[in-house]
């Protein structure tokens, strides 16, 4: 009996480890590593740029805002998919 629950755990493990292995590669935008980026945990001043469109700084995507064109509760914090660029 123990021998085909290790069995059973390892094919769990190899299972687990090959679809993490073919996983699509990454596709969320870093933040860029400059001045107005340094700290992202300011996460409240990037509307104000980002909503608009101003300065350069590209547009929220549409899925991110609500129909009144507010960001989402759970797109506020930018930094948890927005990752700095090192």
């Amino acid at each position: 009996m123990k021998k085909w629950l290790n069995i059973g755990f390892i094919a769990l493990c190899a299972l687990i480890l090959i679809v993490l292995w073919n996983a699509p590669p990454e596709t969320t935008k870093k933040t860029p590593n400059d001045k107005t980026h340094e700290n992202p945990r300011q996460f409240e001043r990037c509307p104000s740029c980002h909503i608009e469109g101003t300065e350069g700084a590209p547009k929220v995507l549409p899925d991110h805002l609500n129909r009144e064109g507010k960001l989402m509760l759970d797109h506020v914090k930018c930094y948890m998919c927005h990752k700095e660029k090192k």
